[in-house]
């Protein structure tokens, strides 16, 4: 089933609540949200970043008015997330996206996804989506190890406005060098990355569903 909406919560946990935090998460908290009529599908990921929120859960949805109906409501307090787990969570972001280019949906074909997160100016958006899905896009599926990637837009307040998942084999890919410089070919260096900022780079292991 193709998605258009991707809800992404994002938070960290008291370090003495973490191994409750992922049982709960995984057995109860998920499932339940998966029940859910128009949650597609489910993943959550975990990464070392000292600055960014350590898990990541991302819900594909068919339309963001499921986040408001009775059932998700009902299953986002059901169990014992919203005693045992929510009061020790901590730093949470939460935006919704919808889908605006490259590749229509997730795979799940690899256990890594590059998250990027950037604001563009706004005079230079719409070369900024051009160039990304034409041109930026497509070199960085040439690296090996680079399988797919899924672009989406958020109006969220405090949120940087556009994100990217690359679909990645490997932890080291998104930093090498060789990811690097096929990032500075083409207009992508000149015309855009000078008007990009609140950039956000998070290389994240799937930790459910295991790979």
């Amino acid at each position: 089933m193709s998605t258009r909406y991707l809800h992404l919560v994002r938070m960290d946990v008291a370090h003495d609540h973490e191994a409750i935090f992922n049982d709960i998460y995984d057995h109860e908290h998920i499932p339940a949200l998966l029940a859910v009529p128009g949650v597609a599908r489910a993943s959550r990921y975990r990464h070392p970043s000292p600055t960014d929120p350590r898990y990541l859960a991302a819900y594909e949805l068919e339309s963001p008015a499921v986040l408001q109906s009775p059932q998700w409501k009902a299953a986002a307090e059901s169990g014992r997330w919203p005693k045992d787990v929510r009061p020790h969570t901590m730093n949470r972001h939460i935006a919704t996206y919808e889908w605006v280019g490259s590749s229509k949906d997730l795979t799940y074909k690899t256990p890594y996804i590059f998250w990027v997160m950037m604001d563009i100016e706004p005079h230079r958006e719409a070369l900024f989506n051009d160039l990304y899905d034409n041109e930026h896009v497509p070199l960085l599926l040439k690296l090996p190890g680079c399988v797919n990637v899924v672009r989406y837009r958020t109006e969220v307040a405090g949120q940087p406005r556009y994100l990217a998942a690359y679909e990645v084999e490997r932890t080291d890919l998104p930093m090498s060098k060789a990811w690097n410089d096929t990032s500075d070919i083409g207009r992508w260096k000149p015309e855009v990355r000078p008007y990009t900022y609140n950039k956000r780079y998070i290389v994240s292991e799937r930790i459910w569903p295991k790979a």
